[in-house]
């Protein structure tokens, strides 16, 4: 080869690995800009999803009297351990105004919240200056880092208290370390706070001062942590877009995360660029320049497929996020309707029962009535004989009369009225007196006795008593119905063959409500299909076969089961199952 040749064929090896070099460097960088935009909707995902809770939480009345010491403490940390549980986050616990925790989420375990002050966190202050609180560090109580979002909670336009929901982002970090990519996000100082790589958590890009410290230290922000510097150089060549750590050479993206002062890294190694320099001097130096010219193009073809193809894969998963939002909130609004439906449903089927027992009820106060008329005209005829002295046993019977009526009266005005859909608690033993006194009347009428078996003590359950209520009621109608066509007294023994029997029993943590009658039982057939909205038995006219499907929906409110089976001596038994409220196990 002449010296000629050996200057245009170093000047191709050189344009090669030049221009190869650059196009990986230029292919990097969107391939870049793509994952970074992909590792930033997953961490806003994984935050976004619980933004929401403080400011629900802080609405909440019973949250408002805690915190401003008017409400119940054991209702509170109930409702936030509810909350909390359906959410999935760490923690969730609200501070009064001097920052001392009153109520938490993880009120019964060791690292409670409650009873803690943290007034020194700057997310308190934040929400307490009318603020949301955004603060990421290590808990002083558990030791765990998080993601910590407060908001404040307001009464006639004063900030009384503070609400804070805890996020523990381990999962996202363990995700971004099983994919083996250099990505991390670092906070306003600088701090890295979220990463893939273990090694570098907890250290600052570049050095902190003696002010930024001191700070840190008070906020008790990342207690325990030496905050070393990784001793980032950039541009170590005079190149853009390249830094240096330790022997490590990086090509980096930054994406700042809006609604915070975070930052958000993606670092490709440059061996990647190295090797591909390396391979293309050697293909270049065997080869002909021909055969160069070929391989450099179907390199190039290749790498603009692989970048159209994460291109589209990005689009797809944004559309498949954006899909994700919309059914989310049409579920949710769609959750908002049923629920709404259901409570007209509840108080449409009150009102339909009270309809039913009419005449039961016009029975039991027409007797009274009528006796009072007796009375008075007897006591007409002693004032017109002049024997005023015998009028006080009259009088006093038609005053235990009238109070007979408002009984009867106030159990109607209590059982019509409309539920207020707050979940408090509720004595079973209680509400199934008043459900009893209730139908008392048209028991009576159709000849059935209702026997209920001994139980000492309460059976305390979170849940709304008045469609709890409605839940005995619709179950109970429903044993009177399928006992219609059963005689009311056996002539032979003079016992009635029309029974409903009402069984109590406790476990450790639940309550158990059996309600048996001695009717003719539910067909096989109809067993699997009882709690279907609009499925009944009855004849047309009689019912629409909503009874049965809106007393499951609310057992189910309450965290509770309800089934149906046949009982072995014969007749149906309704099953109810609930959680007893926490302390008031035996």
């Amino acid at each position: 080869m002449s010296f000629a040749g050996i200057i245009i064929a170093g000047l191709v090896v050189w344009l090669a690995v030049n221009s190869t070099e650059t196009l990986a460097i230029s292919q990097l960088q969107q391939t870049s800009q793509a994952r970074l935009a992909l590792y930033e909707s997953t961490l806003r995902a994984a935050v976004d999803r619980y933004r929401y809770l403080p400011y629900v939480v802080a609405r909440n009345h019973e949250i408002v009297n805690v915190v401003t010491g008017n409400g119940t403490v054991d209702i509170a940390n109930q409702y936030l351990q509810k909350v909390n549980g359906r959410s999935g986050a760490a923690a969730l616990y609200v501070m009064d105004r001097t920052g001392k925790t009153v109520a938490a989420s993880n009120w019964g375990t060791p690292d409670s919240f409650v009873g803690q002050d943290y007034s020194f966190r700057p997310y308190f202050t934040e929400a307490f200056a009318g603020q949301e609180g955004f603060f990421y560090g290590i808990g002083v109580t558990t030791g765990r880092s998080g993601l910590f979002i407060s908001h404040p909670i307001s009464k006639s336009g004063e900030i009384v208290g503070v609400v804070a929901v805890k996020i523990e982002l381990d999962e996202l970090e363990r995700n971004w370390q099983d994919g083996g990519e250099t990505v991390f996000v670092s906070d306003a100082d600088g701090v890295i706070m979220l990463t893939s790589r273990g090694d570098w958590k907890y250290r600052t890009i570049r050095p902190l001062t003696e002010t930024d410290r001191e700070r840190i230290l008070r906020n008790r922000q990342y207690s325990g942590q030496e905050l070393r510097s990784l001793n980032i150089a950039e541009n170590p060549s005079g190149e853009d877009g390249l830094l240096e750590i330790g022997n490590e050479r990086f090509l980096f993206d930054i994406k700042p995360i809006s609604g915070s002062e975070w930052n958000l890294f993606y670092l490709t190694p440059m061996d990647y660029v190295a090797e591909r320099r390396t391979s293309v001097m050697l293909i270049t130096l065997i080869g002909s320049g021909l055969i160069i010219l070929i391989v450099l193009f179907l390199r190039e073809r290749e790498l603009k497929l692989a970048s159209q193809r994460k291109s589209m894969e990005f689009a797809r998963i944004q559309a498949l996020n954006t899909r994700l939002e919309q059914e989310i909130t049409e579920r949710r609004k769609t959750e908002a309707e049923l629920r709404g439906t259901q409570d007209e449903l509840v108080q449409a089927g009150k009102l339909a029962a009270l309809g039913q027992m009419s005449a039961a009820i016009a029975h039991e106060i027409n007797q009274p009535i009528a006796a009072i008329r007796t009375f008075c005209a007897s006591a007409r005829l002693m004032l017109e004989r002049g024997k005023p002295e015998n009028l006080g046993t009259n009088i006093e019977q038609i005053s235990a009369l009238t109070e007979r009526m408002g009984s009867i009266t106030g159990q109607l005005k209590t059982f019509s009225r409309k539920s207020t859909g707050v979940l408090e608690p509720v004595n079973i033993r209680a509400a199934l007196d008043n459900v009893i006194q209730l139908l008392s009347s048209q028991l009576h009428n159709e000849g059935c006795v209702l026997e209920q078996s001994a139980f000492d003590g309460d059976l305390i359950v979170h849940a709304d008593l008045v469609r709890i209520e409605q839940v005995f009621v619709n179950i109970i109608r429903n044993a009177l119905d399928a006992m219609a066509e059963i005689p009311g007294t056996d002539n032979a023994n003079g016992k009635t063959e029309k029974r409903i029997i009402v069984d109590l029993t406790q476990t450790r943590d639940k309550a158990t409500i059996r309600i048996s009658d001695t009717g003719p039982g539910i067909g096989e057939e109809s067993l699997a299909l009882l709690f279907d909205p609009f499925f009944t038995t009855k004849d047309p006219g009689q019912g629409v076969g909503l009874g049965l499907s809106v007393s499951y929906g609310i057992v189910r409110d309450f965290g509770g089961t309800i089934r149906a089976y046949n009982r072995a001596g014969g007749g149906a038994c309704f099953e109810i199952q609930l959680p007893l409220m926490r302390g008031t196990q035996k």
